[in-house]
């Protein structure tokens, strides 16, 4: 049996092993590149730190020595932006299997695609505890850290998700004609030019001159273009209804 209480680090190669210890235990002088078979770090308090590595043939040949370790702490650690699969291979869960404490750490939460939801109902349902952390924000190292020294994990309330915020509806705009102060000669208009030209006194919408016509607000609008064209409607201003 080993003499020291192990935190085993196991899970796929490129799923940030060892950029996680380095994160949780950042006094450790840690190697980047993928052990042979595992590697160990020491900490003070009877503790050391175990990665091992993910490749099969590397795993089958630990597992003959594995019943051997004292393993207090057993960690899955996987890339939350990578397709499930790859995270179910029973060898990962048999070299975790014998801790007293297991979870499944899923690593770069703040990537795109990130499949946060699947994995932790996969931790559940084979009984571990579940993590999302990322080592290069720092998101979730804090509270994995304090569970995997005390056992205690903090117990999140998820924020509700904040709606976006409702457009307020434009307001009713409308038009107001207003007539030049000189108006040229009126006899070469039509009587419906005449009768709409006679409503526009600069505080009349063409809603207004509408309603007071019998019109519909499109043939108005039409009927005031045409005496803009003529010279007689100096220009448009807007009105808020």
């Amino acid at each position: 049996m080993s003499l020291y209480k192990l935190i085993v680090f196991t899970g796929p190669k490129g799923a940030g092993k060892s950029s996680l210890i380095k994160s949780l235990f950042p006094e450790l002088d840690v190697r980047f590149e993928e052990p042979s078979y595992y590697r160990d770090y020491m900490l003070t308090g009877g503790l050391a730190v175990r990665e091992v590595a993910g490749r099969r043939d590397a795993i089958e040949v630990i597992m003959a020595a594995i019943a051997k370790w004292n393993i207090n702490v057993g960690l899955l650690v996987v890339d939350s932006s990578r397709p499930l699969e790859g995270v179910a291979e029973p060898r990962f869960l048999a070299v975790i299997e014998r801790a007293e404490k297991k979870a499944l750490v899923a690593n770069k939460v703040d990537e795109q695609g990130s499949q946060v939801a699947e994995l932790e109902k996969f931790a559940l349902e084979k009984g571990l505890e579940f993590f999302g952390v990322s080592t290069k924000t720092g998101v979730g190292i804090e509270e994995l850290k304090k569970w995997i020294i005390t056992g205690e994990k903090t117990v999140k309330t998820m924020p509700k998700p904040v709606p976006p915020p409702v457009p307020k509806p434009p307001l009713p705009i409308d038009l107001v004609p207003v007539v030049v102060k000189k108006t040229p000669d009126k006899s070469r208009l039509t009587q419906e030019e005449l009768e709409v030209l006679e409503l526009c006194d600069g505080k009349r919408s063409i809603s207004e001159i509408a309603f007071k016509t019998g019109k519909s607000y499109g043939d108005v609008k039409k009927i005031i273009d045409s005496l803009m064209v003529k010279g007689f409607i100096e220009t448009l201003k807007t009105k808020t209804v």
